[in-house]
């Protein structure tokens, strides 16, 4: 009776490691609810910001950031909340 107590004493305690590397957290594979990380986008990448009052004095030309639709709808808008 010894033995078997003993025995299922030493079983136990083996079985904790395993339990605790059976229940590891490991990184999840990529998937429709963790999509893998783009590493072409950064935080902040589409991040536009308006023209400024002095670049809506100049006006728009080619080669600024915004379309032309775009400068205009900032410039307008800014224009009125003042």
């Amino acid at each position: 009776m010894l033995k078997a107590v003993t025995l299922v004493a030493i079983l136990a305690v083996a079985a904790v490691p395993c339990a605790r590397l059976a229940g590891a957290q490991t990184s999840p594979t990529p998937g429709p609810t963790n999509p893998a990380p783009n590493p072409l986008s950064k935080p902040g990448a589409d991040l536009v910001i308006n023209p400024t009052t002095e670049e809506c004095e100049k006006g728009w030309r080619p080669g600024l950031k915004w379309t032309q639709e775009q400068f205009e709808a900032f410039c307008t808008q800014m224009k009125t909340s003042k």
